[in-house]
């Protein structure tokens, strides 16, 4: 998609002819004009500094209240920073939960000759329209960096929708008066199930009492794999089709559902 920037260049001022004096009554004539505008623009000067009131210098408080959508509270960049604020605490349980409800991992012994991928906690402020804070989310991440393809991974390519797509889906519903809805999968990637073996280390302040040497075996993806984008397409993709669904062979993002309306 290019971006085109106009901008409104100033034309250039008109050059200025100066005629040069010709006798001694043109000279006083052409000075005379040049002497009474510079008295006009002294006299307009004195008046202007008189009648303009002083510029109100502003309190502090008042450049705060003015600029509170510019003032963003730092989000912690490790655990140990997090873990002394208790918003982030209840961020970082809720992610926890959320791993467990969704059946994510499993923990077992480390089977010999396999790789550990660590994880991480990325933490983002979310801020309402007005710029108050709406919520504190805590994201476990894997580090995939440390995948070994082969190993922890074979495939990792997920088609994406293109926009010119999504504009003629719209252009085609305004024509034709559809219906549109929206709606948003949380945590999508946890639904993503593996097909590779991959074991993750216990996530920072939440590992298990007495099983300390212990380690995740993953059942499904987490945010940072190099695989997480594909096997949820994977897991997207088998849900439409069940449903009755058909795939389109041009846009592999476009399912389309045809069914007979019947009117009374």
């Amino acid at each position: 998609m290019q971006l085109k920037v106009l901008l409104e260049v100033p034309a250039e001022p008109a050059p200025v002819i100066i005629t040069p004096p010709t006798s001694s009554s043109s000279s006083s004539d052409a000075t005379a004009p040049n002497r009474e505008s510079r008295s006009n623009n002294s006299s307009t000067e004195s008046i202007t500094s008189e009648e303009t009131p002083p510029r109100k210098v502003r309190t502090l408080r008042e450049i705060y209240e003015s600029c509170a959508f510019a003032l963003m509270v730092t989000d912690p960049t490790t655990y140990k920073e997090a873990a002394e604020t208790k918003a982030w605490q209840n961020a970082m349980e809720e992610e926890i939960l959320a791993i467990q409800r969704n059946k994510t991992w499993e923990l077992v012994d480390l089977p010999e000759g396999k790789n550990i991928i660590g994880l991480k906690w990325i933490f983002k402020t979310k801020y309402n329209a007005d710029g108050s804070i709406q919520k504190h989310k805590a994201r476990l991440v894997a580090k995939g960096y440390s995948q070994l393809q082969g190993v922890d991974f074979d495939e990792t390519f997920s088609p994406v929708a293109r926009f010119e797509t999504v504009r003629t889906i719209l252009a085609v519903a305004v024509q034709l008066r559809w219906p549109i809805y929206q709606f948003d999968v949380k945590s999508a990637f946890l639904n993503g199930e593996l097909e590779e073996e991959v074991y993750v280390e216990q996530p920072e302040g939440f590992v298990v009492n007495g099983s300390e040497e212990k380690v995740y075996k993953l059942k499904k993806a987490l945010y940072g794999l190099r695989q997480a984008p594909r096997a949820w397409y994977s897991k997207i993709d088998h849900h439409f089709l069940q449903h009755g669904f058909e795939r389109s062979e041009n846009e592999p993002t476009l399912y389309v559902k045809r069914q007979v309306l019947q009117y009374n």
